[in-house]
Formats: structure tokens, sequence, C-alpha cells
């Protein structure tokens, strides 16, 4: 199975979907619905609600973690807000259903030594998002619902702006992408979305 805000076809798994950079929240109901007891403080309809992963969905996930021999996640787990929690929860969630955790790059993880924290709010990601992604060009790919929402036409030149850069590149209609999460390859050491403002390039 694959959880994620985004489906990859090439992965060949049952696709659940949850909002942009809510791990946290999904893997603390997982454990919520895994220990009652032990996560009494942490309220299942909230981290749903906020994450927009049903708890119907966790029961089923929890089902397959019966059977399942690794949990996969992404090898820039680190650069997540909420890290921390992240690995407790992965680690947690291991010990119970007897799981190896590995990176995407299949490299063993060890997390014993997180530590449970308050959760921290999610971010919003209402709006334009970006996301880093290995294209064999330096175009924006996008959908033309982003588009219509940026004001802007196809092959257009534009300019992206963020919280921490701007940069310039040409928009490119994919007719196979949906919503407002658009692609590009571009250098960027921290979290792989991120919230931005378009404009036409002077």
């Amino acid at each position: 199975i694959n959880i994620s805000c985004l489906e990859d076809k090439n992965l060949k798994a049952k696709f659940y979907k949850c909002e942009i950079a809510s791990l946290s929240f999904v893997l603390a109901l997982l454990c919520k619905l895994s220990d009652e007891g032990h996560f009494c403080d942490l309220d299942e309809g909230y981290l749903s609600a906020e994450s927009c992963f049903g708890e119907e969905e966790a029961g089923e996930v929890l089902s397959f973690l019966k059977e399942a021999k690794y949990l996969i996640v992404d090898k820039n787990i680190h650069s997540y807000k909420d890290s921390e929690n992240i690995k407790y929860f992965l680690n947690f969630l291991s010990i119970k259903y007897e799981l190896k955790i590995l990176d995407s790059d299949e490299e063993e993880c060890d997390f014993k030594k997180a530590k449970l924290n308050t959760l921290k709010e999610l971010d919003n990601y209402d709006g334009l998002v970006l996301f880093r992604a290995n294209l064999q060009d330096k175009n924006l790919h996008c959908s033309k619902q982003f588009l219509q929402i940026a004001k802007c036409k196809d092959q257009s030149e534009v300019e992206i702006l963020a919280k921490d850069f701007s940069l310039k590149t040409k928009l490119c209609l994919d007719e196979n992408l949906q919503g407002t999460i658009a692609f590009l390859n571009y250098e960027n050491n921290g979290f792989d979305f991120t919230p931005i403002r378009i404009k036409e390039a002077k």
C-alpha cells in the first residue's frame, strides 16, 4: 500500500490519500488505533479530520501491517517538520507489527532513540504548491487547474515566488496531472513541497 498526498502509479500499490505534510498525524492515528491506552491523549477524530485520512482506511492499513514485512519511508524524513514524532511512531509500529523500517534508498533505519513530543500543527498547503521531482527538464509541469488559478498560459515564462527562493522557468501543461501541485526539477535541501505564488516573468 502507499499512503501519500500524491499517487504514484509506478508503485502498483493500493493508494490512500492524505494531506500534504500530514505524515505525523497519519502515523499518530495508526498508533492510537493500535494501542488506545498508550496513546490516550491523542484524539483520533481530530487526527483523521486534519490529515484527511479516514479511521476506516486506517483500520485497513493496520490489518495490512499484520501481514507486512517492511515499512518504507522517505529518505528525506529528517527534513520533515515533525520528524522526531514521525520516527517515534514508525518505531512503535515497527515493534508492534514486527516490521523492518527501510528508507526509499532501501537502507535500514533505526529510530529506537526517537522521543514522543507534543504533535506540531500541520502547515497550510491551500493554494498553489511546488513539488521537487526528478524530471528530465527544468520546466514547471502542471495541470489545467493549476494554470487557471495561476492565471497563466501554457508555455509562458513565469517567476516562481516561494518563502525562501524565487526562480524563473517555463510552464508546461500536462493533461495527466490534476490539482494544484506542480512539478519541477530544482535544487532544494529542505522539504519537497513548497507553497508558491506565480507571476508572468518580465
